[in-house]
């Protein structure tokens, strides 16, 4: 199989792991370990943070600041030292788990392999690691749990670890405790500390540390320029052709959404600040909808919902905004609110939104697509709704779940609407609830038939789905482990099956749009946009 051309856009140092937390440099200076974080991979109307870890540990050549090796944790970087004398560099990460424990790893990094493993037996938070000799380790860890802090008067404990195979490690070989003892409780880390280390680096390189997040989506226009909005941009432009920045829409908070409307002079999008604390309490603020010239970047206007919302559009460009913010006082939420030039009376019932269960973003589509579930219980029995604004009415479609003697718990998520010799198809991405989380097999994309849903064709895969594009060729996927797949539009057969990856190292895609003929854009957890060409014959 030929595997695909990328290129990238929003490239820079240090992209790999996003807001630098700790840093350490080997003792000959040519190298040097970061432990950083991504972002949460997580907005008011989509949560994919359970499959998408946004921890990363790196470690980069000082020269030239390429990225040697990189390994994804699922605990915050707390401590990195480099071993005195063998190519290994120790990692240590943790957080309290806000409700009684103190999880965590020590991870040692071969730079030989590039291999990482788990050295504790059971997961600890590792606070601080300096190692006294090529021998001795000396580790503070947090205690294993709240009932401990009584018994110790602390959080910290210290220990040293005497060993002669650290070259020859294993998983879970440390066994604790290894005498441990009280100390003062460690400090907060000092992230800034780590920021102008790296910057420091950077500038010595003749180069600008700059943090950029989370593509949440990218769009792409018939000349080729690429559209992406992420945290702190609404909107940014880019060339097709040479790669260039042509221009940005900043924002306090993120850029959710975009919805190119009919001629590409014009793109709507959904905007949104962070929780804010106000008189002792935390506010969620409303979701800002903008409209910018596609030719400047000028905000021509905005239009502010009630409250936190999602955008639902349909090919015509007739737009709406769902609530997604839960008032327990009346027990209300979910409520449509079409937007312009439709009455800003007119709105609509869905019942409560979860940005879990009922993410349902499909492009092309001809109606106003949204999930609806149960009354009470509005994450069970969901189904597909159209809403018609020149009645404001919801009517039902089709249940989400197309085989109703498993009644099955699905959640939502990406899909397109697609024409062709078939007939009338909304092909989309889910996957099944579960208690014990996501099982293998569990994430599907399925083909349906409009607007009666049953399937033609279903597509499983072990993670999820983060977005999907579709022609009347190809169907375009991406999930949450980093893999991208072309599937046949006609029959849901794999084309093209293929690790996305930057300069040999994995990326988790947020977000897809099809630029032109086998051509992609991807937008990825650290902030930067593959342009894919996917190969016509596999």
């Amino acid at each position: 199989m030929r595997h695909p051309e990328v290129r990238v856009l929003g490239a820079g140092p240090f992209r790999e792991i996003g807001e630098p937390r700790v840093t350490a440099n080997s003792p000959d200076g040519n190298l040097i370990a970061v432990g950083g974080f991504l972002g949460r991979s997580q907005w008011h109307g989509r949560d994919v943070s359970h499959a998408s870890r946004s921890h990363r540990l790196a470690v980069y050549r000082t020269d030239d600041l390429t990225c040697v090796h990189q390994v994804t944790a699922r605990w915050p970087a707390q401590s990195v030292a480099f071993h005195p004398t063998l190519p290994l560099v120790a990692f240590g990460t943790g957080s309290y788990d806000g409700g009684w424990s103190y999880e965590g790893e020590l991870l040692l990094l071969d730079l030989t392999t590039g291999v990482a493993v788990s050295l504790l037996e059971y997961p600890r938070e590792v606070r601080r690691i300096t190692w006294r000799s090529p021998d001795t380790l000396d580790l503070v860890l947090a205690i294993p749990c709240d009932e401990d802090e009584q018994r110790f008067g602390t959080t910290s404990l210290a220990c040293s670890i005497s060993r002669d195979d650290w070259g020859r490690a294993v998983v879970g070989m440390l066994r604790m405790p290894y005498g441990e003892q009280p100390v003062p409780a460690e400090p907060p880390i000092d992230t800034g500390e780590a920021i102008a280390t790296v910057s420091q680096l950077c500038r010595e390189r003749g180069q600008v540390w700059s943090p950029r997040r989370g593509v949440w989506a990218v769009e792409a226009l018939a000349d080729g320029r690429i559209l992406a909005a992420l945290e702190g941009v609404g909107l940014e432009c880019w060339s097709g052709m040479s790669g260039q920045l042509l221009w940005q829409v900043l924002t306090d908070g993120t850029g959710c959404q975009i919805r190119v409307l009919p001629g590409e002079r014009t793109a709507l999008v959904l905007t949104h600040l962070p929780r804010r604390r106000r008189n002792g309490r935390w506010t969620r603020e409303p979701s800002v909808v903008l409209e910018v010239d596609l030719e400047n970047g000028l905000v021509r206007a905005s239009h502010q919902a009630p409250g936190p919302a999602i955008m639902v559009s349909r090919a015509d460009g007739v737009w709406a905004l769902r609530d997604t913010d839960y008032d327990r006082r009346s027990g209300t939420a979910g409520e449509v609110t079409l937007g312009p030039p439709a009455n800003a009376d007119d709105t609509i019932q869905l019942g409560r939104y979860d940005l879990f269960n009922h993410f349902f973003d499909i492009r092309y589509a001809p109606e106003l697509l949204f999930l609806r579930g149960r009354r009470g219980k509005p994450w069970r029995d969901k189904w597909v709704v159209a809403v018609d604004p020149s009645s404001a009415r919801a009517r039902q479609l089709f249940p989400l779940e197309w085989d109703a003697s498993r009644g099955r718990h699905l959640f939502g998520g990406s899909g397109a609407y697609l024409e062709d010799a078939a007939g009338r198809t909304l092909i989309h991405g889910g996957a099944v609830h579960d208690s014990a989380g996501l099982l293998v097999g569990n994430a599907f994309v399925v083909r349906r038939q409009y607007p009666t849903g049953e399937p033609q064709w279903i597509f499983t895969a072990d993670r999820e789905v983060t977005a999907l594009d579709a022609d009347g060729t190809f169907v375009y996927v991406v999930f949450t482990s980093g893999e991208m797949v072309v599937l046949r539009a006609e029959d849901g057969a794999v084309h093209v099956r293929q690790d996305l990856r930057i300069a040999g190292h994995p990326v988790v895609p947020l977000s897809l749009a099809r630029v032109g003929p086998g051509r992609l854009a991807v937008g990825t957890l650290d902030g930067r946009m593959l342009v894919v060409s996917v190969p016509a014959t596999a």
